[in-house]
């Protein structure tokens, strides 16, 4: 009887407990977390860059003697060199591998729940629509061209090699892109510099579809006008400022 006795506390004691549920949920919102990442950078394998280089912010004056000559070549009749000194800066501080932050949002989804803000990457924060849209646009002698067969001396060149984190690419499609959207928007309404340089920077950060309504107030926002998580009227202010700053820094490339 003794014997038994130890017997069946030798089996007891050799069979495993059931993990606590705090090990169990833990385990759950690592695994969850790790799938997300993954999931994350499968939909935008720009993020990894964020793992491997660091940021490279720049104070303006190292963005222009850095990016000047490509402002400069990419520039057109409305879309100025130091205009988009301006976008860059306020939109990347110069870093060519700048992302979003990534936020919490409500979803029914548990991969949405935590996410970049949006698919925007670069020194333009080019999103994926824009880039799909931007990207059959270039800059040929400072004027707009479009992608056509490869023998035609006047359409765009290698367009499907572009990339939103080379530099050169996003300036030269983000100045092609504005210089369309607003010839179409002005459709000759005349307007100022300082009056198109702050369209430019609304079809930037809004879209084109905020144009038409924009002009029609004189090239102001509504009050309180929004876009996305910035204040318009603080933004345009803010590029308007930079482009002043751009416009007196010296052009060694000329």
């Amino acid at each position: 009887m003794a014997r038994r006795r130890a017997r069946k506390r030798t089996v007891r004691s050799g069979r495993r407990e059931p993990p606590p549920l705090a090990g169990v949920l833990l385990l759950a919102v690592v695994s969850l977390a790790a799938v997300n990442f993954a999931y994350q950078v499968i939909r935008k394998p720009t993020e990894l860059l964020g793992l491997v280089a660091p940021a490279s912010p720049k104070l303006p004056g190292d963005t222009w003697s850095e990016y000047g000559e490509l402002f400069e070549e990419h520039s057109t009749a409305l879309v100025r060199p130091e205009l988009l000194a301006a976008l860059v800066q306020v939109e990347s501080a110069g870093d060519p591998l700048a992302r979003t932050y990534w936020r919490w949002r409500w979803s029914w989804n548990p991969l949405a729940l935590y996410a970049p803000a949006s698919s925007a990457v670069g020194i333009l924060q080019i999103t994926d629509g824009t880039f799909a849209e931007a990207r059959r646009l270039c800059i040929h002698d400072h004027g707009v061209a479009r992608e056509g067969a490869w023998y035609d001396p006047r359409a765009c060149w290698f367009n499907a090699l572009y990339f939103r984190t080379v530099p050169s690419h996003a300036i030269e499609m983000t100045a092609a892109m504005l210089h369309e959207q607003m010839t179409e928007i002005l459709a000759g309404r005349i307007a100022s510099p300082e009056q198109r340089q702050r369209l430019a920077a609304l079809v930037h950060l809004c879209g084109r579809g905020r144009g038409p309504a924009f002009a029609q107030r004189g090239f102001r926002a509504a009050p309180g006008e929004r876009c996305g998580d910035h204040e318009l009227d603080r933004y345009l202010d803010r590029v308007r400022a930079l482009a002043l700053a751009f416009e007196r820094m010296p052009r060694p490339w000329l």
